[in-house]
């Protein structure tokens, strides 16, 4: 052979190189249609070929499979295709597509419907799974597998920082219905005060200006006024009246009390020296100089008439003695009786006498006292009048009657003032009113208490007064708010505009309207499992600006692109993950 190989055997170990290459490689599968080396799993669509009703075709040996989602006027649902170079009978496949989704998967039926199988639910967007075809037909089974990738992309840590996501999970929310009106705002006129002197007098000095805060019963100006001091005098006056009223009250009493114990005194027949003991220091008055006389008078005739009378009986002394003796003593008694009716009648009348004269002096006291109160003047001041200097009894100070702020101011310093005058408007600002039409039509809805929003409902109110009339011209009628002015920022005069609640209702699935983007002919918002976004269509209900009633799309806990959504729309827009099928 001379160490050459011949032509025959170089042959032979190329065919047993082939035939080796042919066995070791005969039951190795062909790349998947999602596995690296799958332009599928690529996302190249030229490498998936179509049929001729345009759905994806599969083939495997002479076995034809032609996949497509049907949309034309319904809901999007499966229709299979089956061709081969045998005679087919749809009942004899065993057909099932399974959706692997981001939350879920779904598993698919067939049923033969004319010439092609129909799927038994509806193929729900997006069109973005992993789908396998799993057939079996004559004892040979298929499968095939697509990635069919729409609305998606993937996002890092990183890059969801940079784009400023901010993630909410779905839940319940309460849906505000609520009417947006504008508003005035203007003073609580609960809370104003017009400052008027009371008196007529002269401007001596003015403590506050305009914008000044005050406080109740502060000084906020000095008049001088000749009325004023007529009307302390006229106090003084009345106070000095009554005092001696009621000590001249005091003494009648007195002598009242101690009239009538000298009449008790005198009807007990006692001793005359007893009786002058016991009344020597008792303030009587003339009714002593004259009772006590005519009592002795009787007492003495009372015993003539008795001695008389016993002479009579025993025959010594004559009849018309006696009768003298018994005429005498019936006449100092009568007289002593009469003393005795006109002194406690006469008492009587005087000790009345003096309380009317209290009384009448302490009303005058009340009006003269009623009329400083009502000059502005303060009980400790009235108290302390008779300790004031003469000098000070034009002074006229007036006081602020609420803790408010000056808004307007009408005096000057040497101005004559009248009592009617109004020369201060004192308002306090910490509670202003807000007022606002609300449209006829809205009236139904409209009660007091409801919930009134502002300043983009971070502060609440709630509607404390409703107008009953209807203005003629805008057909509105007024609603009021108090709204509290602590920082003083809302300026009455100014405009603001409320929202006014007209019902709430709790929704299983809300969601932030930042957050729903439109894509394709969809309201979507992008949900989050792992680092994969998807776009999530929605059925929406109502929206009150806060949150968004989602009825369909989207489970309560499910995570959602709340804010700068935009960013994820953008993206998958440049990553071309667009309907394909």
């Amino acid at each position: 052979m001379n160490g050459k190989i011949s032509f025959g055997a170089i042959a032979i170990l190329v065919v047993g190189a082939v035939l080796a290459w042919g066995i070791l490689n005969m039951d190795k599968p062909k790349p998947g249609l999602d596995e690296p080396g799958s332009s599928l799993a690529q996302g190249k669509e030229l490498s998936v070929q179509r049929g001729k009703h345009g759905g994806w075709l599969f083939v495997e040996q002479d076995f034809q499979v032609e996949v497509k989602i049907f949309e034309d006027g319904i809901p999007p649902q499966f229709r299979i295709y089956i061709t081969s170079s045998e005679q087919v009978n749809l009942d004899e496949i065993n057909l099932n597509i399974v959706l692997k989704r981001l939350d879920r998967t779904d598993t698919i039926g067939f049923k033969p419907s004319g010439d092609y199988l129909l799927g038994d639910q509806v193929v729900a967007e997006p069109h973005s799974f992993e789908m396998i075809v799993n057939a079996k037909w004559k004892g040979q089974n298929f499968q095939w597998k697509l990635s069919q990738i729409e609305g998606r992309a993937e996002f890092s840590p990183e890059a969801i920082q940079n784009a400023g996501l901010v993630f909410k999970k779905a839940g319940s929310g309460k849906l505000v219905t609520k009417i947006r009106l504008p508003g005035v705002i203007g003073l609580n006129e609960e809370k104003v005060v017009h400052i008027v002197p009371r008196v007529d007098g002269v401007v001596k000095k003015v403590f506050k200006d305009l914008g000044d805060q005050v406080s109740r019963g502060e000084a906020i100006a000095i008049l001088e006024s000749r009325e004023l001091a007529d009307a302390k005098i006229d106090y003084l006056t009345n106070t000095k009246q009554a005092d001696m009223a009621g000590a001249d009250l005091d003494r009648e009493i007195q002598v009242f009390e101690n009239t009538q114990r000298m009449l008790d005194l005198l009807e007990k027949n006692l001793d005359p020296e007893e009786i002058y003991r016991q009344l020597k220091d008792l303030v009587i008055g003339k009714s002593r100089e004259l009772l006590i006389p005519v009592s002795a008078k009787l007492r003495l005739a009372k015993s003539i008439h008795l001695r008389e009378k016993g002479l009579l009986e025993k025959g010594i002394s004559s009849e018309s003695e006696y009768l003298v003796a018994l005429e005498d003593y019936k006449s100092t008694e009568a007289r002593y009786i009469a003393l005795r009716e006109r002194i406690s009648y006469d008492g009587a009348w005087s000790l009345r006498q003096k309380k009317k004269t209290l009384e009448i002096d302490q009303l005058n006291l009340k009006t003269a006292n009623q009329k400083l109160l009502a000059l502005g003047l303060t009980p400790e001041e009235v108290d302390h009048l008779l300790e004031q200097d003469e000098q000070h009894f034009t002074r006229y100070e007036l006081r602020a009657t609420l803790d408010g702020t000056v808004i307007q101011k009408h005096l000057t310093t040497g101005e004559a003032v009248k009592k009617d005058d109004d020369i201060f408007l004192l308002a306090d600002l910490s509670e202003v009113w807000v007022n606002f039409a609300i449209p006829e039509k809205e009236l139904k809805k409209v009660h007091l208490g409801q919930k009134v929003l502002f300043e983009g409902g971070l502060n609440t109110a709630k509607l404390s007064y409703l107008s009953s009339i209807i203005d003629e011209k805008t057909r509105t009628v007024t609603g009021r708010v108090v709204i509290p002015n602590k920082k003083r920022d809302l300026r009455p005069g100014g405009y603001v505009t409320v929202e006014l609640v007209l019902g709430e209702r709790k929704v299983p699935v809300a969601v932030e309207p930042d957050a729903i983007q439109s894509f394709r002919d969809w309201s979507v918002v992008f949900v989050k499992y792992g680092s994969q976004l998807e776009a999530r269509p929605l059925e929406l209900g109502e929206n009150d600006g806060n949150r968004v009633e989602v009825l369909q799309g989207l489970k309560a806990g499910e995570q959602y692109v709340a804010k700068n959504s935009y960013a994820v729309k953008a993206e998958i827009e440049k990553s071309g993950a667009t309907h394909s099928h």
